[in-house]
């Protein structure tokens, strides 16, 4: 891999009056993603354009771990994280096994759907 990086958004859901939001990580192989994101390293209000966005917070970030970090710190409450990974094999991304907290460690939980197998390995340092 020569490029990699960790981006992380954070929508709220329209269809629910839940307080939780729904968060995101996609990590990009060997491919830079499309739109820009604010912040490298940690996360950022997401720009509000002329209509009112679902994305809260995004951010981009060199590994899991710090993605991570950086999620908890904002919404300590969050169980569940989505991830996709999205190589420059694949025209869209692939929806992986979510992370899922038991305790206090992150650990990969059960597919929703089968996907082809991840390129990373989805454990935090």
């Amino acid at each position: 891999m020569a490029y990699l990086t960790y981006r992380v958004e954070i929508t709220r859901d329209e269809l629910s009056a839940s307080t939780t939001p729904n968060v995101e990580i996609t990590a990009y192989i060997d491919r830079v993603p499309e739109t820009d994101a604010p912040e490298f390293g940690r996360l950022s209000r997401a720009y509000k354009g002329v209509w009112n966005s679902r994305l809260q917070y995004t951010g981009d970030f060199e590994a899991l771990s710090e993605a991570v970090k950086a999620i908890e710190a904002a919404y300590p409450a969050i169980e569940q994280i989505r991830c996709y990974e999205w190589s420059i094999d694949y025209e869209f991304p692939n929806e992986m096994a979510p992370l899922r907290k038991l305790g206090d460690k992150w650990l990969p939980g059960k597919p929703f759907f089968e996907s082809p197998p991840p390129q990373l390995a989805w454990l935090i340092d």
